[in-house]
């Protein structure tokens, strides 16, 4: 029997389980995950929120010959159970894996990670398509360096004709960007009929996000969004903004706070949870949950069964090799959408890997 994602998912679930998974929500999660190729690298998105158990996979890849082998098996086989618009879009999204993994290719080396966002959806019979997020490179300057990689991109993802409407729009995203800042990530929602692309900028500072925003148009009062980043700050390292952009910039503006330390030595991400809960943007069951992701999983102190396949790889590292599974958290998103409507989601990361007692191989 092959290997999914979902041999691996027992393993995490008890870190998830009650408060960010829900004890009916099991089934589907591991449905979706066998569903899923074991590239065990990803997340989950959770909402904060009280009634709000939705929970998402996330899996993130590299331009590794071996997992895009097996992303282009898993597409393929999506793609032959669906027709018309669904079953171009897979299509289409296999070109663009292949045309990253070409050495070749103006992608290759531009593009350094692909994020593939699957929305737990219980009701569905087969795998349904993902949102993308594919990375630019960082730190670019002038940020335009990366239009081009951008456009190609979203040529194969969506065809000229798929984008074509919002391509004033996005250049000007580029072309804003004071000296520091720069496009990170583009996400293309294969998976929703969002007439739009999801745009993440990094290193905007409040002083530079009014002037920023008012160079794209964008339609809203900005004192309001200054105001919540500069409170955000106080406690996150950095903030990553997103936008949704299209035809036009629409209203919502994402706030993506970022930490350079993990919770066990950074009071600021508790600080945070602990405003959000003030706000009713989150539990507390939740923040304690979050709070208590960070961690290892391995053989000695999970009583799941480890996963066959990587029993059978730890056959070919040295002996002094450990498989262990390393969870962090990511960041705190939190979004804003007029009239003055605030919604938060956690983002927890997961990676396995091979340690040993020097340090990570």
């Amino acid at each position: 029997m092959h290997a999914t994602l979902a041999d691996s998912l027992d393993l995490l679930l008890p870190h998830l389980v009650p408060t960010l998974v829900r004890p009916d929500a099991i089934s589907g999660l591991k449905a979706l995950a066998g569903r899923l190729v074991p590239i065990l690298r990803g997340g989950f998105e959770c909402r904060l929120s009280a009634n709000q158990p939705q929970v998402d996979v996330q899996q993130c890849m590299v331009p590794d010959g071996h997992e895009l082998a097996r992303l282009q098996a898993s597409i393929a086989s999506a793609a032959s159970g669906v027709e018309g618009t669904a079953r171009q879009a897979w299509l289409s999204l296999q070109h663009f894996i292949a045309a990253w993994a070409d050495p070749l290719s103006l992608l290759h080396d531009n593009i350094p990670e692909l994020w593939l966002e699957f929305d737990n959806d219980p009701a569905s019979l087969g795998l349904m398509l993902p949102a993308v997020f594919f990375a630019l490179p960082q730190e670019a300057s002038p940020a335009t360096d990366t239009y081009k990689i951008a456009a190609q991109s979203l040529n194969l993802l969506l065809g000229l004709s798929g984008w074509c409407e919002w391509q004033n729009h996005l250049s000007r995203c580029f072309a804003a960007c004071p000296d520091g800042v720069f496009v990170s990530h583009i996400g293309v929602m294969l998976s929703r009929s969002a007439p739009a692309l999801r745009v993440n900028v990094k290193r905007l500072q409040p002083d530079t996000l009014i002037p920023y925003l008012q160079y794209l148009g964008w339609p809203c009062e900005t004192n309001e969004v200054k105001a919540l980043m500069k409170q955000l700050l106080t406690w996150a390292d950095r903030i990553t903004v997103c936008l949704d952009v299209g035809q036009t910039l629409y209203p919502r503006l994402g706030f993506e706070c970022i930490f350079l330390r993990q919770p066990q030595d950074d009071v600021h991400w508790a600080m945070l949870l602990d405003d959000l809960v003030k706000q009713e943007l989150c539990t507390s069951e939740k923040r304690e949950a979050l709070l208590n992701w960070p961690g290892q999983t391995t053989p000695v102190n999970t009583p799941a069964d480890w996963p066959e396949h990587l029993i059978i790889d730890s056959l070919l590292q040295p002996s002094s090799s450990f498989t262990t599974f390393n969870r962090c958290l990511s960041h705190i998103k939190v979004s804003w959408r007029p009239p003055h409507l605030l919604e938060a989601k956690g983002y927890l990361w997961f990676q396995h890997e091979w340690i040993s007692g020097v340090g990570k191989r």
